[in-house]
């Protein structure tokens, strides 16, 4: 049985009625005692709520810390992704720019193989002018027979001449350009493994990160549990003071006049034409779940604000939130019968535990506090503890 189930059952079948008032000399002397110490009880039910108040702030504290994380944890991932494809991209243009600078490699030896055929055709040229001789260019045109073997002399060191020249400037031009080209893609290689080492390093610090945040996330999950835990250890001692008061007020219940309810029907709790049924007794399809679920009452739909009267006479034994109902209100009429009166508004209860209560007359306002999806009024009609259908009682 859940919390809320002992609770009603506690509160409910605590109570014992007596048909017959006690003395009044005995009702004056413990009713004062009683009070005192029902006003104990609802001063350590006050600072245990506070404390479990307090407890949830922590848990919603902890709860905000973990949205907050898995935020933070999903931006990170999004960044190692996007820090993944920068490194994808590098290293292709890495790959790209390697097979570039291994093809300007082969070009500059395929260059350098040009000038070395250059020099070794020069140097023939050389060594076979040393075979022949001291002889210069200036000795081969003074050699002419004539003016027109001058001129024919002249043309041919003239093209000898600016072919060694030409050959000189095509090794230093092969060089020039080959060896710039390769400084270039070199370069360029530099550039792009620099980049990819900052990209590693970043996924680096980005994993490192990932991995504090997950470490943070599982001591948050954990400290949440702890809470949880406590919390219920908590509860469980607001139940026992719930208990306790059930106790006393139930004690002072005797020394009170009995209702004068002896069974039969009970008043609307609701005025007449402010409200209509929204949700009968029995099973039906749960607004929140969807799913069929057995439901302890009517469904009374009505503005919020709207006055709760009291079904019969009788003594308050509830006036407090009591989980799914929200703020509640529970009247016990004589040894067989009690009402609940659920989903008051913030605020709207009007009554207090253990106060006498006359038939009509008002003890809540409509709301829609605890498991509820809109202002309305949940009656139960609790016979014997056990919740039955209302309409026979109130028709």
């Amino acid at each position: 049985m859940n919390k809320k189930g002992i609770l009603l059952a506690v509160l409910s079948s605590a109570i014992v009625w007596s048909s017959y008032p006690a003395s009044v000399g005995y009702a004056s002397k413990s009713l004062d005692k009683i009070n005192q110490e029902i006003s104990e009880i609802k001063k350590k039910k006050r600072s245990q709520q506070s404390e479990i108040n307090k407890i949830s702030g922590q848990i919603n504290d902890i709860q905000k810390k973990q949205v907050n994380l898995n935020n933070e944890l999903m931006a990170i991932d999004l960044r190692r992704n996007e820090t993944q494809g920068r490194l994808d991209k590098l290293d292709k243009q890495i790959e790209d720019t390697t097979a570039k600078a291994v093809q300007a490699q082969e070009q500059l030896d395929e260059a350098e193989e040009r000038v070395a055929k250059r020099e070794t055709m020069l140097k023939t040229r050389l060594r076979s002018m040393y075979e022949r001789g001291n002889s210069t260019y200036l000795e081969v045109l003074f050699g002419s027979s004539d003016i027109g073997d001058f001129l024919t002399r002249l043309q041919g060191v003239q093209l000898i001449v600016e072919s060694d020249t030409r050959i000189l400037e095509d090794n230093l031009k092969d060089k020039q350009t080959v060896e710039a080209k390769k400084a270039e893609v070199e370069k360029h290689l530099k550039n792009y493994e620099n980049m990819f080492a900052e990209a590693e390093n970043l996924k680096a610090d980005l994993d490192k990160q990932y991995k504090q945040s997950t470490v943070i996330k599982a001591e948050l999950q954990k400290q949440e549990k702890d809470l949880h835990e406590i919390q219920a250890e908590e509860e469980e001692k607001l139940l026992a003071y719930a208990r306790e008061e059930a106790s006393k007020v139930a004690e002072r219940s005797k020394l009170l006049a009995a209702s004068n309810y002896r069974g039969g029907a009970l008043g609307l709790p609701l005025p007449p034409g402010s409200f209509r049924f929204s949700s009968g007794f029995g099973m039906r399809t749960d607004p929140f779940t969807g799913k069929s679920a057995g439901h302890n009452g009517l469904d009374m739909a009505a503005p919020k604000g709207t006055s709760i009267f009291a079904a019969e006479d009788g003594i308050v034994i509830v006036a407090s939130y009591v989980n799914g109902f929200g703020n509640c209100v529970m009247i016990k009429h004589n040894e067989h019968i009690t009402t609940l009166y659920g989903h008051i508004r913030e605020g709207g209860i009007k009554v207090s535990v253990g106060q006498a209560v006359k038939k009509g007359q008002k003890v809540a306002e409509v709301g829609s506090t605890g498991r509820s999806t809109g202002n309305h009024l949940h009656f139960t009609v609790y016979k014997d503890d056990v919740a039955v259908d209302p309409r026979p009682y109130i028709q």
